[in-house]
């Protein structure tokens, strides 16, 4: 983010940050949601945070912050507790073509008593992480990188690189033998330029990112959630081990 900064400074850029996965993390002891001037989360139901569906954006501006209110709801000047509230009727106006993109007081209902279990769920994510890097330590596959210095990781995937090479098997028949012991796993993610219609709409083939088309062939996230328990964890340690040692 450091260099990010820098560049949009010195170019008079905005900079909105995509922190879907990133409700816990910090950054050189700040919060992610209060370095840059924009910052985007996710709460999708596979999310750390979840209300089902929707999000929220972060800004220390509060001209954006108007902006975004009336962007997500229609373009209109006010919303609807100002319009509607016990001072009496307020006119509004649609200032600009806006979007239905507001989420509902059910869904933040739930979020707000997700964000206060945050860092008791993050502890036990640390915990199962820590079980993870050292269970595999010694297996011919990929582990996630290591935390970059003065940071907090979200911990939201622990991914995986199987590589036939080292392995003997192909990412997909991993997870396929994983799923035959009853072991749930997940592609986190296909490489954009593999999509048809990336491949269509813009040409794209493997070999124009080799980097990320190797990648996407070999990463696997495995099970990691404050739910799981001690014997849910060593299941998943003990059938990993098991299959890539019988190969």
């Amino acid at each position: 983010m450091d260099a990010i900064t820098d560049i949009a400074q010195r170019h008079n850029l905005i900079v909105i940050e995509d922190a879907a996965h990133a409700i816990e993390t910090a950054y050189k002891g700040r919060k992610i949601g209060n370095i840059s001037q924009l910052t985007c989360f996710s709460f999708y139901a596979t999310k750390n945070v979840v209300t089902g569906e929707g999000g929220m954006v972060t800004t220390n501006n509060p001209d954006y912050a108007d902006k975004i209110k009336m962007y997500g709801l229609h373009g209109m000047s006010r919303d609807a507790w100002k319009r509607f509230s016990d001072d009496g009727y307020k006119h509004y106006q649609v200032v600009f073509p806006g979007f239905k993109y507001n989420m509902m007081d059910l869904q933040a209902a739930l979020g707000l008593h997700q964000l206060a279990r945050v860092e008791v769920n993050l502890k036990r994510r640390n915990e199962i992480w820590q079980i993870y890097d050292n269970a595999f330590a010694d297996l011919p596959i990929g582990l996630p990188a290591a935390d970059a210095p003065d940071t907090i990781h979200a911990r939201h995937l622990y991914t995986l690189t199987i590589d036939k090479d080292q392995t003997g098997l192909t990412r997909d028949e991993f997870m396929q033998k994983l799923h035959q012991l009853n072991i749930g796993t997940g592609v986190h993610y296909v490489g954009v330029h593999l999509h048809p219609y990336y491949q269509e709409r813009f040409g794209y083939r493997e070999e124009d990112y080799p980097n990320a088309t190797w990648i996407s062939e070999r990463t696997v996230s495995i099970p990691l959630s404050p739910k799981l328990t001690n014997i849910d964890i060593e299941d998943v340690v003990e059938t990993v081990r098991h299959i890539i040692k019988q190969n």
